[in-house]
Order: C-alpha cells, then sequence, then structure tokens
C-alpha cells in the first residue's frame, strides 16, 4: 500500500513537471510567433505604408491618388490587425506582474475593443502564491472563454471572477448571451476544438472545468485548479 501511494506521488509530480514543460514550450512558440508578427510583418507593412505615400504624393492624378488613399487605408487597418494578433498571442504581463495583472488587462481591452459591459470581481490570499504554469492556463482560458462571448455570443455583459484560497484559484466567466447547446458543440469537430484547448490546459495543471450553457441563457464557465499537489483531485 505504501508502495501505491509513493508510485502516485511520483505520477503527480511527474505530471506536474510535464505540464509546465508543456505549458512553457506553447508559450515560447507563442512569443516567438508575437514577435516575428511585431518585428517582421509590422514592419514590413510599415515600409510599405511609407512607400505607398511616397509614390501617392509622386501624382497628381486624381484617380491614382484615390486608389493608393484606399491601399493605404488597407494596409494601416493590416497592421492594426497584426498588431492586436501580436498583442493577443504573446501579452508578457502575467509572467512579469502575475496572473491579476494579466486578468485586468485582458478585461480593460474587452472593454476598449467592444461594447460589452465587463465586471470584474477579485479577490485573493496573500499567503498563497499561484504558481506560473497554473497562471499562465487560467489567463488562456480567460482570453479564450472571453473571444466566444465576443464572437459568438451576442451578449451585453459578462461576469469574471478570480479568487484563491484554501489551496485553489477559481476563475468563473459568465455572460448573458444566447448560450449554446453544450454536448451538440461538442459532437461538432470545429466547435469542439476550443472546449477541448481550455479543458486540456486545465488538466495540465490538474484542475477542472465545467461549462454551462442553455439556448436563449447565456454561458457560465467555471475552472477550479489546485496550488498545492496536497489538494490536487
Amino acid at each position: 500500500m505504501t508502495g501505491s501511494v509513493a508510485e502516485l506521488e511520483v505520477y503527480r509530480s511527474g505530471a506536474r513537471a510535464l505540464a509546465a514543460r508543456i505549458l512553457s514550450a506553447q508559450e515560447a512558440e507563442r512569443v516567438r510567433v508575437s514577435r516575428e508578427l511585431h518585428d517582421e510583418t509590422g514592419q514590413a507593412l510599415t515600409l510599405l505604408l511609407v512607400r505607398l505615400q511616397l509614390i501617392e504624393d509622386m501624382t497628381a492624378d486624381v484617380a491614382i491618388r484615390h486608389e493608393l488613399a484606399e491601399l493605404r487605408a488597407l494596409v494601416v487597418e493590416t497592421l492594426d490587425g497584426v498588431r492586436r494578433l501580436a498583442e493577443h498571442l504573446g501579452p508578457s504581463i502575467v509572467e512579469d506582474l502575475g496572473l491579476r495583472s494579466g486578468i485586468e488587462w485582458l478585461v480593460d481591452r474587452i472593454r476598449a475593443d467592444t461594447r460589452l459591459v465587463v465586471s470584474l470581481d477579485m479577490s485573493r490570499d496573500d499567503a498563497e502564491p499561484i504558481p506560473a504554469d497554473v497562471a499562465i492556463a487560467i489567463f488562456r482560458v480567460a482570453q479564450e472563454a472571453l473571444t466566444n462571448v465576443v464572437r459568438h455570443a451576442r451578449a451585453s455583459s459578462v461576469d469574471v471572477a478570480l479568487r484563491s484560497g484554501d489551496g485553489r484559484v477559481q476563475l468563473e466567466v459568465s455572460d448573458d448571451g444566447t448560450g449554446f447547446d453544450v454536448a451538440a458543440a461538442r459532437a461538432r469537430p470545429a466547435a469542439s476544438v476550443g472546449l477541448f484547448g481550455m479543458a486540456e490546459r486545465v488538466a495540465l495543471v490538474g484542475g477542472t472545468i465545467e461549462i454551462g450553457s442553455k439556448r436563449g441563457a447565456g454561458t457560465r464557465l467555471e475552472v477550479r485548479v489546485p496550488l498545492s499537489e496536497e489538494v490536487a483531485p
């Protein structure tokens, strides 16, 4: 019996270490792509914008100037999209300032970019630090959940709550949108990718995720992750 307990502890420790390595690799790849978008694609688009302006200044033809102005507007729009994507992929705020600052940044972005009314409730136990792998996993789940609300829910408001204490950290995201059939969504490959990705991230850090939704009644997502092996499921 003692051997089985020891083997279980070794397994838990190994699984936790593996989860940390997987998440670290995923985040490193996100940061790499983010930097390439910002440094290479962003700079190329900026150079294109400057060249278009120079060409426009060289001609007096009204029709050509009009076409070039439209092209510049398209490049500006594309550049803004690239910058948003780079920011979405690789915000370093979680690693630099912690999960709560990351969630605040995420909520502020949603408020600035959409008409959603977003409420944020955060409570904490200062004696319990949140490990980096757990913080990154929860941040990415919150990011995916809020992105889904913006894209699909047709909601007017969303509530975000982050709480830690008693050896756990808990995230809740609920909206007043159209809702959906969870079982049916999981059965559709295209729709289930996001749900599976969130569940996988949470599972890698030993947590659980619950998604409750009904058509016309909004959606509620709840994540619970233990902060130590002693309270791991």
